[in-house]
């Protein structure tokens, strides 16, 4: 029957024969197993078997002997009729494929690796000899089955490289679609990008616009700038004149007992006024100040400060003097502390070229100016004979504020005999407002040293 053919292809379960051992080694093992088995209980095969099924019917033998088990139970086990068992083994018979899978199927169960394939190769080739010789139409169907095989096998194997092959390129296709996506998303990307760089083409024109507009008013501002210090340098020079006459005035009116008095009043006054303005500057966190007639008393040398405190208070004894030169260089102390306040001043140029107490105090005092400029909470302006019209009525002031937010500033006025102590809101208000016109119309605190130097140069 079709159907019964002998397969061609590898056996499931049958192992490939190492190269060195052939078909016919393979053969010769179970012939050696056969040789002690009971396959010398079969009959000898007759002489008149043709040669191909002699041959067949050999080798079949040596796998049954290769069993060691009688024909009956062969039978037994194969579910065939032990009369066409021995018929099959004898040659007088070719078996049917079906036979011959299940004897091989048993010897494989028993013997195991002597049963290779190519083994099995050899027992369907003397397979087909015989059938090409005896059984021709059967010999056609089997070689078309065998084709039909090896076809089918090769088609299963198309079909898996197939299926391996689709696998990879559906992982390319994603891969592609990725790709293409992201590709739209860096366009999509680019093209808010340009979005942006089309506004802030658009900032820029109008930041440059702006600047235009600015730079228009700067004109125009630099204008009256020049009419303004005109007037300045008008009334600094009559600002001089009239010092001069008041100090020869002062010195004309005081006598012996005045002076003496004067004196007193100065020492208790001045001693008074240090101490209490040193408790303020200790607990301030920000100290602005503008000075008009001299260099202010933070920023003061020893040698500047004893000139100034002479010529300011007239009938003090030398020890009085020094007494009150410690108290401010005291003062100066919280400028170098760990937690200093922020100290901003603006000193007007007349103050730093009056050569108070000679040319060399007049030099030592710029000098430490200039060392002070570097400290990181000292910022000092300079108000240049230039400009005008900016100097406030009431001359020098101090404008003192504190860290507690229910402490308010202070703004502190000195004059010849004493001093005040402004709190009020809209009081201090003005004169921070004077401070912020005086810190514009100043000059830059990042050329106050060069101004130094280049007056020092002059002195």
């Amino acid at each position: 029957m079709p159907g019964e053919t002998l397969r061609k292809v590898p056996r499931p379960g049958l192992e490939a024969e190492p190269a060195q051992v052939g078909p016919r080694g393979g053969l010769a093992q179970l012939t050696a197993l056969s040789q002690v088995s009971a396959a010398q209980l079969l009959s000898p095969i007759p002489d008149d078997v043709p040669a191909e099924l002699k041959v067949l019917a050999g080798t079949l033998r040596v796998l049954f002997g290769a069993l060691g088990m009688s024909l009956n139970r062969l039978a037994a086990m194969l579910h065939s009729d032990p009369g066409a068992v021995s018929r099959y083994l004898s040659g007088q018979r070719i078996p049917p494929p079906a036979f011959i899978d299940a004897l091989f199927k048993a010897v494989y169960e028993a013997r195991g690796s002597l049963v290779t394939e190519q083994v099995y190769d050899l027992v369907h080739e003397q397979f087909l000899v015989a059938l090409r010789a005896h059984k021709p139409a059967r010999y056609e169907v089997q070689r078309l089955t065998d084709l039909l095989q090896t076809a089918a096998q090769e088609k299963r194997q198309s079909e898996i490289c197939v299926a391996v092959l689709e696998e990879a390129i559906a992982s390319r296709n994603d891969a592609i679609y990725k790709l293409e996506l992201e590709g739209r998303q860096l366009r999509s990307a680019w093209a808010r990008t340009e979005g942006l760089l089309e506004e802030e083409r658009e900032h820029r024109g109008n930041l440059q616009q702006a600047v235009d507009d600015l730079c228009a008013q700067v004109s125009a501002l630099k204008a009256q700038l020049v009419s303004a210090q005109r007037r300045t340098s008008a009334a600094e020079e009559r600002c001089r004149e009239l010092e001069a006459l008041l100090d020869r005035a002062g010195a004309a009116l005081a006598d012996e007992d005045q002076g003496a008095r004067a004196g007193e009043s100065a020492r208790s006054s001045a001693v008074a006024r240090d101490r209490e303005l040193r408790e303020l500057e200790e607990a301030a966190q920000v100290i602005r100040a503008y000075e008009v007639t001299c260099v202010p008393a933070l920023l003061q040398t020893e040698d500047y400060a004893r000139a100034i405190i002479l010529q300011g208070a007239s009938g003090l004894d030398q020890g009085e003097v020094e007494r009150l030169v410690a108290v401010r260089m005291s003062r100066q102390e919280l400028l170098l502390g760990a937690n200093p306040p922020r100290y901003w001043v603006i000193v007007d140029e007349a103050a730093l070229r009056r050569p108070t107490g000679g040319r060399t105090v007049h030099v030592g005092q710029v000098e430490h100016l200039i060392d002070l400029v570097d400290l990181p909470n000292v910022t000092l302006q300079i108000m240049p004979f230039r400009y005008g019209g900016h100097a406030p009525d009431g001359g020098a002031f101090t404008v003192m504020r504190f860290p507690e937010l229910d402490r308010p500033d202070v703004v502190y006025v000195e004059y010849l005999t004493g001093a005040n102590y402004v709190d009020k809101p809209e009081e201090v208000a003005r004169y921070a407002g004077v401070l912020e016109r005086l810190s514009v119309a100043g000059t830059s605190p990042d050329r106050t040293r060069k101004i130094l130097s280049a007056m020092l140069n002059d002195i």
